[in-house]
């Protein structure tokens, strides 16, 4: 089951063990909320436990797997990091007369139950997250300012949610229904991937105004430092990509996908690899003078180009 399938299926039918595959710490977070949401209606001191279970004894599990819910239906037993002895207590365990809810994470022994897929939602589950989200509170959002959410946010659910709070607080205080690509573009931070996206995109277009209102609408969240730098890696990638090799030993060399090797070989044939060479040679001058204080790295920026 995807996470993004948890609260339907919550509805139908509550599972004694649920157990979360995939690293997105986000929708791992998430996963509590709505289990404690749906499941625990009082005392949740009493009916909420999370265990760090590496290494805890099996006798300590079973205190919590008995211990009967306070005015609930039901008691929620996180356990985290179960070592093997746990893991093969938990799927010999007899849940049929039990009040207990157990949601077992970094668990990958433990056979029974019910899987929930945290693992980075792919755009299409992106897109519904984010519109399931906003359907709740009667709000609607164009497709251009959504894409545009997904893609200044580098499909981070965290910062997604993050913006996505801000932009709906705005909207509801402000008696908006429909989000447009203006609100969005007035509310949002951009990423620092995000910032290099967009850069190397206008340097590779020779769209010079873009990259200037990109530099002008940066913020303190934003590390000049680390753009620059990232500049100057990409300037170099684009010299080793014209070298006569095959996409896919690109790719392993890299470490980037086809996709990026075909994008970068059409800009190199459309801008001819003598632009990126004069680039890069300029990022070493102006990085030598960032390194000796001469100028900032966010003025380096602005100068890279002009």
């Amino acid at each position: 089951m995807k996470f993004i399938e948890l609260n339907k299926s919550l509805k139908t039918k509550i599972e004694s063990v649920y157990k979360i595959v995939g690293d997105d710490v986000f929708l791992i977070r998430q996963t509590i909320i709505n289990l404690k949401k749906h499941l625990i209606k009082a005392f949740e001191e009493f009916n909420f436990v999370k265990l760090d279970a590496e290494k805890m004894k099996t006798d300590e599990i079973e205190a919590n797997l008995m211990t009967l819910p306070i005015n609930n239906d039901y008691r929620l037993v996180v356990i985290v990091n179960p070592n093997n002895e746990i893991c093969k207590y938990i799927n010999n365990f007899d849940f049929s007369d039990s009040s207990t809810v157990v949601l077992a994470i970094g668990a990958d022994k433990i056979t029974v139950g019910q899987i929930i897929d945290c693992s980075k939602l792919d755009r299409k589950d992106l897109n519904n997250y984010i519109l399931n989200y906003l359907a709740k509170l009667n709000l609607s959002i164009h497709e251009q300012a959504l894409d545009y959410l997904v893609e200044a946010c580098s499909s981070d659910t965290a910062k997604i949610n993050n913006e996505l709070n801000k932009i709906v607080s705005y909207s509801l205080g402000e008696n908006i229904n429909v989000i447009d690509l203006d609100l969005v573009t007035n509310l949002i931070s951009y990423t620092n991937e995000y910032v290099i996206y967009m850069l190397t995109n206008a340097i590779d277009n020779k769209d010079y105004t873009k990259y200037q209102t990109i530099i002008n609408q940066m913020n303190k969240s934003q590390s000049a430092s680390e753009i620059f730098s990232y500049l100057g890696k990409y300037f170099r990638r684009m010299q080793y990509i014209s070298i006569d090799k095959k996409d896919d030993e690109l790719t392993k060399i890299l470490n980037i996908k086809p996709y990026a090797v075909k994008m970068a070989r059409q800009s190199i044939s459309k801008n001819g690899i003598k632009y990126y060479i004069n680039l890069y040679q300029k990022y070493v001058n102006l990085d030598y003078k960032i390194k000796s204080g001469e100028i900032s790295a966010k003025n380096a920026l602005q100068e890279l180009i002009f």
